[in-house]
């Protein structure tokens, strides 16, 4: 759970979950449980990825 939190917030690189929220429309309570750890839904984890300008894997790795 706190490599998956890692990987969120190093990504983020500085810039703020309301940043994040208005970028995806992805609520911010729901951006920080992801950032706590859990899982998004694929078309959360695919809006996430495509703002930051990284591929899904590199934040949520395949195990």
């Amino acid at each position: 759970m706190g490599e998956l939190e890692n990987r969120l917030k190093a990504v983020l690189d500085g810039r703020t979950i309301k940043w994040l929220s208005d970028k995806t429309g992805i609520n911010r309570n729901t951006i920080t449980s992801y950032i706590n750890g859990t899982v998004p839904p694929l078309d959360k984890a695919y809006a996430i990825a495509r703002v930051l300008g990284v591929s899904v894997y590199d934040i949520w790795p395949q195990e």
